[in-house]
């Protein structure tokens, strides 16, 4: 009998342990199941009007939606075949000139611009960006999974794709490190501001002394109705109508600022949590997530996870659990209720801890798979039980 007890406790902490590394594989993976992604959405609700909104006095957004032009377009073998519309790179080298020159230059600058085909302002536009100490172009991959580099190959650049599942076409996780080596353009900025270096330890992050998610559930610190918002003072200013000002005028609106470059308002919108969100803000939200250190792990986390998931492995190797049978009692008569009375009892648990993990540690758990392994592990025990029994 002694000898049972101690195999039994050593399979369910096993199983903690294990349940714990699946935790985190399910959380690298780019998609949420549907009923997961109404949990996190109904509790970031909650948080949202307590949100904490940077100082728009920080940032400079230029948009570039409605300051573009026409150049030609090839095919594979370099043959012409029509015109395509990209961002005005001479309004781009004169703005980024004027403020590469300025007394203050801007703390960062942020260039959410595809700069892929060649145009006749290019070495205006490269000899702009080389003025500037602190700035990142956002470089994106091709069907082949393969990084475009932008043109200016001596620019810094980072990675400014996003994870987009399967289930729902939508930015509803972001990550950090693509591939365990190129590093996306939050992180890279990271970086450049904080002289802190990341790299991947395992499923995880090392930004500094800190170890935080590659793939999370950002909270939105600022969202697309914020810089419509007139009263919010994030307002992007379009290109053009920057360069009707002063030179010095300009110079003063971006000293001193993070200045996010990009199309804040037509092409570059994606399905997030809350709302239709410009490309750019994700990239500024996620370097916010970063920075203040929202996903970072401590060993509370891991200490939450291991006695919960000590308990529901209790469950799955001790027959009987308590609200398997309350839900029995509750809905036995219905037979699909009955049969499903341990898969939602499993569900409901990791529901409270997705809910637990999110509000202590910002942390969002992907339950269903989890409750789903849970409840196939405890039909499995199960069955092996009543083979022993008839043996």
């Amino acid at each position: 009998m002694k000898e049972k007890k101690i195999l039994l406790l050593v399979g369910i902490i096993a199983n903690s342990i294990a349940m714990i590394f699946f935790t985190f594989y399910l959380m690298k993976l780019p998609w949420l199941a549907g009923d997961e992604k109404f949990l996190i959405w109904s509790s970031s609700a909650v948080k949202l009007p307590y949100r904490e909104i940077p100082s728009s006095d920080e940032f400079a957004f230029i948009n570039t939606s409605y300051d573009l032009q026409l150049i030609d377009r090839y095919d594979e073998f370099s043959f012409p075949v029509g015109n395509q519309v990209i961002t005005d790179r001479e309004k781009l080298a004169l703005f980024l000139d004027i403020i590469g020159k300025g007394a203050e230059k801007p703390k960062y600058v942020i260039c959410d611009v595809h700069f892929v085909d060649s145009t006749y302002a290019d070495q205006q536009l490269h000899e702009a960006l080389q003025q500037l100490d602190n700035v990142i172009l956002s470089s994106h991959l091709n069907d082949a999974g393969q990084v475009e580099a932008p043109i200016f190959d001596d620019i810094n650049r980072g990675l400014s794709d996003y994870v987009i599942g399967n289930i729902f076409d939508g930015v509803y996780k972001y990550q950090l490190i693509y591939h365990d080596s190129l590093k996306l353009t939050p992180l890279k900025m990271y970086e450049d501001i904080s002289g802190e270096k990341a790299k991947m330890v395992g499923p995880l992050v090392k930004i500094g002394d800190r170890y935080t998610l590659n793939n999370f559930i950002m909270n939105y610190r600022l969202l697309q109705k914020d810089i419509i918002d007139l009263e919010a003072g994030f307002n992007p200013v379009s290109l053009g109508e920057l360069l009707f000002l002063e030179d010095k005028d300009i110079q003063d609106f971006t000293a001193g600022k993070i200045v996010v470059i990009g199309d804040f308002f037509e092409n570059d919108k994606h399905e997030t949590l809350f709302e239709i969100t410009a490309g750019p803000l994700i990239i500024l939200n996620a370097f916010l997530t970063i920075r203040e250190g929202d996903t970072v792990l401590n060993i509370w986390f891991f200490l939450l996870l291991f006695a919960v998931y000590l308990y529901l492995s209790y469950m799955v190797f001790v027959e009987g659990d308590y609200m398997e049978q309350k839900i029995v009692q509750k809905f036995g008569t219905i037979a699909i209720a009955k049969y499903l009375a341990g898969f939602a009892s499993y569900i409901t648990i990791l529901a409270v801890l997705s809910l637990t993990t999110f509000f202590l540690f910002n942390i969002h758990l992907n339950i269903f798979f989890l409750s789903l392994a849970f409840y196939a592990l405890d039909k499995i025990v199960g069955f092996i039980y009543s083979k022993t029994k008839t043996s």
